[in-house]
């Protein structure tokens, strides 16, 4: 009976031994982790958007064969999709839309020899933004092409959370100029901060002094986030200047 007790436990063990899980070393979601043991030696993902997922890695030794990959819900652990493996260095494939906003994993198995490996790479969801403004605007000018408005203060407030540390910010000014709002932070890693600024604006045109449209995009391992605001001054106050503002994620 001891013997019989004693075979089982070993099957056991073997059984464990030949499946490993291997964690996100870091714990934080971001664009590349190295792992210190399994079969992988590190995940870099590089794509940048929300839909489309490619990223490469690396296997410790010719032994490993890495031939499946998924993308799973990181809350629900779902399945969203089943992406190819190519070379056993490269993943690439589709995102579902509506998920955009979720944190999600990357799910690689590898085989080498009788064991079987399941390596996570944690993907964060795409930028959040939110973003507010105020124009006021003063002394109509009657031009003689178009009328203008020759003070136009902006006053504007931005939150940003790109989800990850070394997501990265951009603000650029589409027509007319108004300050930048997130110059401190511009084309550099970070992860949540919240932005104000104050200045005068210009109006576009040579013949037209009517508009002024900035946008601020962010990027992270998880996606693209792109905020469009549109400020349409109006005609000597007679429609007083309005906003439209769109954010989208992709």
């Amino acid at each position: 009976m001891i013997n019989k007790i004693a075979v089982i436990c070993a099957v056991v063990s073997m059984s464990a031994v030949s499946n490993e899980v291997i964690y996100d070393t870091d714990a934080q979601a971001g664009i590349t982790t190295q792992y210190t043991h399994g079969p992988i030696t590190e995940i870099e993902v590089q794509s940048r958007s929300a839909l489309h997922f490619s990223a490469r890695f690396f296997v410790t030794d010719a032994g490993v064969n890495c031939s499946n990959a998924q993308v799973i819900n990181e809350n629900t652990w779902q399945v969203l999709a089943e992406l190819p493996v190519q070379g056993n260095t490269a993943i690439t494939g589709t995102l579902p839309s509506g998920v955009e906003s979720t944190p999600k994993s990357l799910q690689i198995t590898c085989h080498s020899g009788r064991k079987t490996s399941t390596v996570y790479h944690k993907i964060p969801a795409a930028p959040a933004i939110n973003w507010e403004s105020q124009v006021t605007v003063s002394d109509w000018v009657n031009g003689s092409h178009a009328g203008y408005y020759e003070n136009i203060n902006y006053v504007s407030a931005a939150f940003v959370n790109n989800n990850a540390p070394d997501g990265q910010c951009t603000f650029s000014n589409l027509v007319g100029q108004a300050p930048n709002v997130i110059e401190s932070k511009q084309g550099l890693a970070f992860n949540s901060a919240h932005f104000s600024t104050e200045g005068a604006a210009l109006a576009d045109g040579q013949y037209v002094y009517r508009y002024v449209v900035s946008e601020i995009i962010c990027k992270n391992a998880g996606g693209t986030t792109r905020a469009v605001e549109a400020w349409d001054l109006g005609y000597d106050h007679s429609p007083a200047p309005d906003r439209d503002y769109t954010v989208y994620s992709y």
